[in-house]
């Protein structure tokens, strides 16, 4: 009997676990626009998870699961074109590869990065995505976009926001810093002077930012997630469609 119901457990995983192709297309905004429309956390690293990383593709040997697909694979390369030919957009990652996909949560956590590798030793993207499913497939990510300023953005980050319960009394900014001269009632914590940058006292030279989300997705379906600095194209179909 012991047996019997290992069998159809086995059997019962089996079943609710199916292979997918995952395709991921992700870009960042060049525009500057959008920079202090938000109050950005400091990132100076990303967070290490207990993941697995994408095998390279290798012309003539037999793919298995979470290796990169041939470039002739892929779903979104006019789309990509697209991106590419624009002024504004800078493509970061295009891979798709074919993974097993169950009802387990975090079973398979992906580590992927792309771009360049900035000075200050960060990929302009690095983080982390999953795909589990129920009635739906539940796409979860935790992505970060790191980006050089110019001096330009850099300044643009340490403008406080004028507020009228803001305590911005002794602070003397400069073209290269902003160094408050009395710092009572502000921390770097306090959003109410609208800048997490306001107690600097060098110019930031970098931003990392995080796009963490969890979306229901239809299998087929074209999904678009968004963020100020940077998007994200996802597609998941069943392997061989």
């Amino acid at each position: 009997m012991t047996l019997t119901l290992i069998l159809l457990s086995s059997t019962t995983v089996q079943a609710a676990t199916s292979n997918y192709k995952v395709e991921l297309l992700i870009f960042s905004r060049l525009a500057s626009d959008t920079l202090d429309d938000e109050i950005w956390p400091t990132i100076d690293s990303i967070p290490p998870r207990p993941s697995r990383s994408l095998n390279y593709y290798q012309a003539g040997q037999r793919n298995g699961y979470f290796t990169r697909l041939p470039k002739s694979s892929l779903s979104l390369n006019a789309k990509q074109a697209s991106l590419r030919r624009s002024a504004g957009y800078h493509v970061l990652f295009h891979e798709a590869w074919i993974q097993p996909i169950g009802s387990t949560k975090d079973r398979n956590v992906v580590h992927i990065n792309g771009g360049d590798i900035l000075d200050n030793g960060l990929y302009e993207l690095d983080g982390y995505i999953s795909v589990d499913k129920g009635r739906y497939l539940h796409f979860r990510s935790d992505l970060f976009h790191s980006r050089r300023l110019t001096p330009t953005e850099s300044n643009m980050l340490l403008t406080p926001v004028t507020h009228s319960n803001a305590n911005t009394a002794g602070l003397t900014d400069g073209a290269d810093s902003l160094t408050p001269a009395n710092n009572d009632g502000i921390d770097g914590s306090d959003s109410s002077n609208g800048n997490r940058y306001l107690t600097q006292t060098t110019v930031p030279d970098f931003l990392t930012v995080e796009m963490k989300s969890a979306r229901r997705m239809r299998r087929n379906d074209l999904h678009y997630i968004d963020h100020p600095l940077f998007g994200m194209l996802v597609r998941i179909t069943r392997a061989g469609q």
